[in-house]
């Protein structure tokens, strides 16, 4: 892969569920380092676009490329593609019965092979850069949700990986708990994080985003940069959208 290849790219993508077109000839492209929000309605397909750029999700055709490999392919090792993803989804996922410290250096122990005490000390310093080492063996039930999903962030950064993902990271959320999330990923984004969130907070979107991606029944059918897709949106979908909730 070259400098200027897209470390994703997403080339005519459909997707059904049954009958159901989720996703509907998807094409996007996200650089190194790009911080890409998607927002949309309900059931537009925000989510799904995302689970199908580590597989949770596979597609019916089209072609997906993460740093330049297929991931569709059979030939490709999905498991090595996944190590490259961090995901953070909406419900935190947290294993109960493992200590905050303990879940953080579950995956980097047994997939990637660490040390454990270099595993501990990877632990320690993001559970720093997320503002929790003090609960570092505390277990889930003593954490508040933004607690829970800030070590949730931190599990992810934990395998190293060269992209994450967001879906609704601050959905489940109480309101007071959101900004304690939403600063741990400014934070990463102004670090040079390669990002692709599904959120509906406008606020992050505004700050953080390089490109606002907008979809409505499956597909993409508007793309801008926040400045340009909050003060003069072109789609009437996209204009409809924003008139509810701004």
């Amino acid at each position: 892969m070259n400098a200027a290849d897209p470390i994703i790219r997403i080339e005519d993508v459909t997707k059904y569920f049954g009958s159901f077109k989720a996703l509907d000839r998807v094409n996007l492209e996200v650089a190194a380092g790009e911080k890409v929000v998607v927002l949309g309605p309900s059931g537009s397909g925000k989510s799904t676009l995302l689970r199908t750029i580590n597989q949770l999700e596979t597609i019916n055709s089209g072609s997906i490329y993460i740093d330049g490999r297929d991931i569709a392919s059979p030939e490709e090792d999905i498991n090595q593609v996944r190590m490259e993803l961090g995901m953070v989804f909406q419900s935190f996922n947290l294993f109960r019965h493992k200590s905050v410290l303990e879940n953080l250096t579950l995956a980097p122990i047994k997939l990637k092979k660490m040390a454990r005490d270099r595993a501990e000390e990877l632990g320690l310093s993001l559970l720093d850069k997320v503002g929790l080492r003090d609960r570092a063996h505390h277990y889930p039930i003593q954490l508040s949700g933004g607690q829970q999903q800030r070590v949730a962030i931190a599990r992810a950064l934990a395998m190293e990986p060269k992209i994450m993902l967001f879906d609704e990271p601050t959905s489940a959320l109480d309101p007071e708990m959101i900004n304690e999330v939403l600063e741990v990923m400014v934070t990463l984004a102004r670090e040079g994080m390669t990002m692709v969130v599904v959120t509906h907070e406008m606020g992050f979107a505004r700050e953080v985003a390089d490109q606002v991606v907008f979809m409505d029944e499956g597909a993409i059918v508007e793309m801008a940069p926040p400045e340009v897709f909050f003060e003069n949106p072109e789609h009437p979908r996209s204009q409809a959208f924003l008139q509810q909730i701004l």
